[in-house]
């Protein structure tokens, strides 16, 4: 048997200790290399997480009518391209397809570059107050039977006018849309969803006989025209933010459904009000001199405050009938010559200052209607008759009429035929 000398011994183990030593830094360093590379692949992940989805190539419009007649208006010379769903294409503006029969079908379009696009229309004939259609606002087109849109992130920061009047639409998302102006979607009774997140120069938001349950319009400061009565939902809500510096037109009538109740103190510049039928209750107080006219009748408010709102020279309108109301503040209001507060609850002290209220104002040719609350005085039956007088009609209940008759000896039989003649004609 051979042994190895001791020298040879501690050579030997020298050696493999060293040649550990080697192996264990290679693995160490191909260890931290393997964790710098995990980390490196960790954050490159986090990094495509944060990045947007790519928008898609094109704009699509699913359609299900035998013809398709869209419209866009671009600046400049760019390059348009439609493909339709029978294949066939067109580098117009304002192409047509005949396809023979109704089917669903994709057609895409590409403008290039994107912000060439300035308006889209897909239909609209300027009903509930929108521009008279015409080449130089917005051209009067047939609904194109589109019922669904993507892609139009594309020109978010480009577009300013969105017409889809009576389309069978059900979704659109207007997120970003910086420059759009004008939002044309009357009649879109499929309409049930719709996104106006950062929209800072929305103006006019048409939305009139949709399907919406939900309308958040708090993130567009610049609205000026508020359209969006008759929901066919069976609930509504709006949510406001803090939108209504500009706003002069306000219409949400005919939502029995609805939930909530206006921003009355974020209205300053308000014209129009018309919010009959919507299940608006306890106080109103509107503080706008601007007001011409206030329909709010079929709710149910207890409290009505308009002081201060109808200057001289308007000819103001306010339609209050069929609610609870219990208090009317109508004082510093000489432009109010249409008031309509029959089938409330006011009491005779309520009446009678109604009635001294519009006398006061010494205007002429008015309209006042007070049937429904209890029998003025004779102090309320004089004012009356000074309201008449001046040729108002003033419509009260037959009780009203006699009591006016045996307190006012000095009627004349004309007097009295203008007052009979005024109820009879009502």
């Amino acid at each position: 048997m051979r042994f190895f000398s001791r020298t040879s011994q501690i050579k030997f183990l020298t050696s493999l200790i060293l040649t550990l030593l080697i192996i264990a830094l290679v693995a160490l360093t191909l260890g931290c290399t393997s964790l710098n590379t995990d980390k490196d692949n960790s954050s490159s992940n986090q990094d495509m997480k944060k990045e947007p989805p790519t928008p898609e190539a094109n704009i699509t419009f699913i359609t299900t009518g035998s013809s398709f007649s869209p419209i866009i208006t671009v600046t400049g010379n760019p390059e348009i391209k439609w493909v339709f769903g029978d294949g066939s294409t067109s580098n117009s503006a304002s192409p047509t397809v005949k396809f023979g029969s109704k089917e669903t079908r994709v057609n895409t379009l590409v403008v290039t570059p994107w912000s060439a696009v300035t308006k889209i229309n897909i239909g609209y004939d300027g009903s509930d107050g929108g521009v008279t259609p015409g080449p130089n606002t917005i051209e009067n087109l047939e609904q194109q039977n589109v019922i669904a849109v993507s892609g139009l992130e594309n020109v978010a920061p480009y577009l300013q006018v969105w017409a889809s009047s009576y389309n069978p639409i059900t979704e659109l998302d207007f997120s970003n849309f910086t420059a759009l102006h004008t939002i044309e979607c009357y009649y879109c009774t499929s309409l049930n969803t719709i996104t106006l997140h950062n929209v800072p120069s929305l103006k006019r938001l048409c939305l009139e006989c949709c399907n919406l349950s939900y309308l958040d319009i708090s993130e567009a400061p610049s609205l000026e025209d508020l359209r969006a009565a008759v929901q066919q939902s069976p609930t509504y809500t709006i949510n406001w933010g803090n939108t209504g510096a500009n706003i002069w037109h306000v219409c949400i009538r005919d939502n029995p459904h609805m939930t909530g109740t206006l921003p009355y103190n974020q209205l300053p510049l308000l014209e129009d009000f018309f919010t009959w039928n919507s299940n608006q209750s306890g106080t109103l107080h509107l503080t706008s001199t601007n007001l011409k006219s206030v329909l709010s009748s079929d709710n149910n408010y207890t409290a009505a405050n308009l002081s201060g709102c109808f200057p001289a020279g308007r000819e103001g309108t306010v339609n209050m009938y069929n609610n609870n109301l219990i208090s009317l503040d109508i004082s510093n209001n000489p432009g109010l010559i249409n008031l309509n507060v029959s089938q409330n609850s006011l009491n005779q002290t309520e009446v009678d200052k109604i009635l001294q209220t519009m006398d006061s104002y010494n205007t002429e040719n008015g309209y006042l209607d007070i049937t429904g609350n209890a029998e003025p005085s004779s102090k309320g039956a004089a004012h009356a008759n000074n309201l008449t007088a001046r040729g108002w009609k003033v419509r009260s209940s037959d009780q009203f009429v006699k009591k006016l008759i045996r307190t006012s000896s000095f009627l004349d039989i004309e007097l009295l035929k203008n007052i009979l003649g005024s109820i009879l004609s009502n």
